[in-house]
């Protein structure tokens, strides 16, 4: 889970039309949320990923879901408030559920900073010393250490990470192909990609990543662009545990 940036409402939700909106569900429980402009809109602020578990969305059996922060069965007056709408895969909208998220507070990714509230030990979250409940809350409730769907999908993702950084060790002597693939690696930890929390901890965690960091800087070849790909890998990745 990674800090998320909201963005303006689409223009479809005007006030006029939220009103209106929020008639029909209280009347007849219209699934008034579930429109493209809103959804569109969503996929934009999350990079195309679940706000929760960062898979990536439209992919395969894992299309985006409108998930309501605060429930809307509880609080009908927030079902299109677009402050309350976040986009989410069907496996977290299910284990969220009709969760009451102000009687049990879990993160909110374009509220929350999640580094705040998780840390990271063998591609499992674990909720942060003295930081509230909220961490736990949301590992609980949400399912985010769930094997089959994210455990697995993490551990292959961050070991590709790895491969990657021991062959550019391996290879250190041939300047150009580092450099090129250091980019490649860089890229493969940013925010638009899967499991980037994840991804960004794995390449900062790992030794060799500043050996060769070392090599490009030593070569005059640590530039602006890898170099703000590498701070943004800090400014996402989770710490550890």
């Amino acid at each position: 889970m990674i800090k998320l940036e909201k963005g303006k409402k689409p223009d479809y939700l005007s006030d006029d039309k939220v009103q209106e909106l929020i008639e029909r569900y209280k009347s007849n429980s219209d699934t008034v949320w579930n429109h493209e402009k809103i959804k569109e809109r969503l996929l934009e602020s999350s990079n195309s990923k679940c706000a929760y578990c960062e898979c990536q969305l439209q992919i395969e059996d894992s299309y985006v879901e409108v998930e309501h922060f605060k429930c809307k069965k509880r609080y009908p007056d927030e079902v299109v408030n677009w402050d309350n709408l976040l986009p989410s895969c069907k496996r977290c909208n299910l284990r969220k559920g009709s969760l009451d998220v102000v009687i049990t507070p879990i993160i909110n990714p374009y509220e929350d900073d999640p580094k705040l509230h998780l840390s990271i030990q063998a591609c499992r979250l674990y909720p942060k010393e003295n930081a509230g409940s909220k961490g736990d809350n949301t590992i609980k409730k949400l399912a985010l250490n769930d094997y089959e769907r994210l455990l697995q999908s993490r551990f292959e993702a961050s070991n590709r990470i790895n491969k990657y950084i021991d062959d550019l060790v391996n290879n250190k002597s041939n300047i150009d192909y580092v450099r090129n693939n250091m980019i490649t690696t860089l890229e493969l930890c940013q925010p638009d990609k899967a499991f980037s929390a994840f991804l960004a901890f794995t390449l900062l965690n790992n030794k060799d990543t500043k050996i060769i960091k070392q090599v490009l800087i030593d070569n005059d070849l640590w530039d602006d662009d890898l170099n703000e790909m590498y701070e943004t890998c800090k400014k996402i990745a989770l710490d550890s545990r």
